[in-house]
This record gives structure tokens, C-alpha cells and sequence, in this order.
């Protein structure tokens, strides 16, 4: 009877333990927010020099694309650089305009050098923005189909 009572009593206590269980329950979570620096460049660009006033420089070839960007980050600039230099008497140039706070450099004649289009880049996230090129030819140009790969880069400015 003694064993009888004391496994009673034991079912009683876990009976008890798990009906006092709370209806509640916490967990922590974690998140890890990196930096944020992404371009994208949309839009062929093809460009024919090939009009001309006598005596004069060809005329300049113009053509544009657009561009998105998002960052998360504060003070970045994007900057541009060609895979090669442009060939004697041909000038490529580019111009970016800026979203919202950001400052744009103008037009910039590009190389294969990097350098600065925008400036001033803080928390933005921006789509369709113009991307405008040009392209200026010297008579010291020499006829040719002329291909160049720029990249655009986001950096801390």
C-alpha cells in the first residue's frame, strides 16, 4: 500500500509539473545587416561618327543608357574606368546623373583610369537613372569600329 501511495503521489507531482508548463515562450533572434554598395547598367550603346561641316571637327555622337543603384552606406561615389585607353583622335565621355542628395561630376572623360562620376552617395536606393554618353572624334581618328567595356564601381568616397 505504502508503494502503491508513493507512485500515486509521484504521478500527482508530474501531473502537476506539466499542467504549471507556461503558455509562453521567448526566443532571441539575431540579425546581421552588411554594407550595401549594388549597380546596375541597362541600355546598349552604339554610337556612329560620321557627319561633318567642312573645315570643321566631325560631330560628336551621343547616346544614352540608364543605370540603378541602392547602397546602404554614407559618402560612397561611383567611378568609371574603360578596359583600355581610347585610340588616337577618339574621346569617350560620360555623364551620370545623381540621385537624391548625390552630386554628379559631369561629363568626364573616361580612360583606363578610374574616376569619379557621382560623389556623395548615402542611402539610396534609385532606378532609371540617365546614364548619357558621348563620343568625340578628331580628323587624327582612324576609321575603325572602336569597342570599349566600361566598369562602374561603388566605393567608399
Amino acid at each position: 500500500m505504502k508503494r502503491f501511495f508513493s507512485i500515486a503521489l509521484a504521478s500527482l507531482l508530474l501531473t502537476g509539473a506539466s499542467l504549471a508548463q507556461s503558455n509562453v515562450s521567448t526566443q532571441q533572434v539575431s540579425i546581421n545587416v552588411e554594407e550595401i554598395d549594388v549597380i546596375s547598367i541597362s541600355g546598349s550603346v552604339n554610337m556612329t561618327i560620321n557627319t561633318v561641316t567642312a573645315g570643321e571637327a566631325p560631330d560628336a555622337a551621343t547616346a544614352s543608357a540608364t543605370y540603378a543603384v541602392t547602397t546602404n552606406g554614407k559618402n560612397r561615389k561611383i567611378s568609371a574606368e574603360l578596359d583600355q585607353d581610347m585610340p588616337e583622335g577618339l574621346t569617350l565621355y560620360a555623364e551620370m546623373s545623381a540621385p537624391g542628395e548625390a552630386r554628379s561630376k559631369g561629363k568626364v572623360e573616361l580612360g583606363s583610369k578610374s574616376k569619379s562620376l557621382i560623389d556623395k552617395l548615402t542611402k539610396v536606393n534609385a532606378a532609371g537613372l540617365t546614364l548619357a554618353y558621348e563620343a568625340v572624334a578628331t580628323v587624327d581618328a582612324d576609321p575603325d569600329n572602336v569597342t570599349r567595356t566600361v566598369t562602374y564601381t561603388i566605393t567608399k568616397n
